[in-house]
């Protein structure tokens, strides 16, 4: 099975396209604007083409480098999916997708969200808000309140309760 990464002519949209049944070309529908593509898979230099069954141009588009979103704590990496990442201190009970291994008891189980989405060039773009909890959180020194979102830069130092860790993009 081999699957293509195509960003959508018309909307601007990435796409992973899987070839399942070694078609030389895919027809799909782009979920995001409805337009019609053709996927040709017979190309070996690594490049997708794409062609709008509409009007037959035919586009020549290169796979980007996807960049990573993760956060950093004492020499361990925590990755960061795409979509609503909920961060707080590492428990028994799994209350939280991002757990982080610290004894601190300021953090909470629960403490905030980070919010990873792909913006059309490929990269990623991550927004912070505090989780409905009590202890204090800080991006670079600076309060986040409820109801706050901010966006995280590379190498912002987030501070939950007593632990800091670094919001990375690779």
């Amino acid at each position: 099975m081999q699957t293509k990464r195509i960003v959508c002519p018309k909307c601007k949209v990435l796409l992973d396209v899987r070839n399942s049944k070694n078609e030389e070309v895919k027809q799909i529908t782009c979920p995001s604007c409805k337009t019609i593509l053709q996927v040709k898979f017979a190309t070996d230099d690594g490049a997708t083409q794409l062609a709008t069954a509409n009007n037959g141009a035919t586009q020549l588009v290169m796979p980007k480098a996807t960049s990573q979103a993760y956060l950093e704590y004492e020499g361990r990496t925590y990755p960061l999916k795409e979509g609503q990442n909920i961060v707080g201190r590492k428990g028994c009970a799994l209350k939280a997708t991002v757990q982080i291994d610290t004894a601190d008891r300021y953090m909470s189980r629960q403490h905030c969200s980070i919010t990873v989405t792909t913006l059309p060039d490929d990269t990623k773009k991550a927004v912070l808000s505090n989780y409905q909890n009590k202890n204090l959180t800080t991006i670079d020194g600076q309060p986040i309140e409820t109801g706050d979102t901010i966006r995280l830069t590379d190498g912002n130092s987030i501070k939950m309760g007593h632990t800091t860790i670094t919001f990375k993009l690779s």
